[in-house]
C-alpha cells in the first residue's frame, strides 16, 4: 500500500532500503539535527535491526519516495503508537540533497492525515532540538503547536541542548479541513 501526497508517496521499508537507512543513520549532518544518541552502525547491525522490527504494531516506518523519479528521499516514522489513548510520536529524516524542497512538509501532512483518519489517532507529537529551525518551521507550517521545552535534555556537539515539544490534535486538522485551510 502507498500513502500518496502531492510530490511524494510513503511505502513500507523493505530490504532494498538498507543502503538509504545505512546512509541516514551514519550521516553526521543528520545526526546533529535529531535527538537521541548515535554512533557508527555497521551494515550487519542495520540489517539485524531491520529484521527485529518485523511484526511490531507500535511503530509505522515508511520510506519517503519522490513521485516523479521514484527515488527514496528519507524516512518518516510513527513510534510509540498507543491505540488506546490515540497518541504517537512523529520522526522524520530527509537525505541532505533533498532538504528544503518540500518533501518533508508533504510527508508530514500525509502522515498526519493517515494517522488521524485511518489509524484513528487523536494526538501526534514531536520532540525537536531547539536549534533545528528547519524542523521547527516545518512542524509549525503543518499546524503543530509548541507545548513546551525539555531543558538540557540532549547532549550534542559538546553541550547540553533543549528539546522543544510540539503536538497536533485531530480536532485541529478537522477544523482546518472544514475551513479548507489544509496545506
Amino acid at each position: 500500500m502507498r500513502i500518496v501526497g502531492k510530490c511524494i508517496y510513503l511505502r513500507a521499508i523493505d530490504s532494498e532500503d538498507n543502503k538509504l537507512l545505512f546512509e541516514l543513520i551514519n550521516d553526521p549532518e543528520t545526526e546533529k539535527m535529531v535527538g537521541g544518541s548515535s554512533w557508527p552502525v555497521s551494515k550487519e547491525e542495520q540489517e539485524m535491526w531491520q529484521k527485529d522490527q518485523i511484526g511490531r504494531k507500535d511503530i509505522l516506518r515508511c520510506i519517503i519516495v519522490e513521485k516523479d523519479t521514484d527515488n527514496p528521499v528519507g524516512t518518516i516514522i510513527l513510534s510509540d503508537i498507543d491505540s488506546k489513548n490515540g497518541v504517537a510520536q512523529v520522526h522524520i529524516k530527509i537525505l541532505n540533497e533533498f532538504r528544503g524542497k518540500g518533501f518533508g512538509t508533504d510527508s508530514l501532512n500525509v502522515i498526519v492525515q493517515f494517522a488521524f483518519f485511518e489509524l484513528r489517532l487523536n494526538c501526534l507529537y514531536a520532540e525537536i532540538l531547539s536549534y533545528n529551525s528547519a524542523s521547527v518551521g516545518m512542524f509549525e507550517k503543518c499546524g503543530f503547536r509548541k507545548e513546551g521545552m525539555l531543558r538540557e535534555r540532549i547532549y550534542k556537539n559538546g553541550q547540553y541542548c533543549d528539546i522543544l515539544t510540539y503536538s497536533l490534535l485531530v480536532r485541529d486538522v478537522e477544523k482546518e479541513n472544514a475551513l479548507g485551510n489544509r496545506k
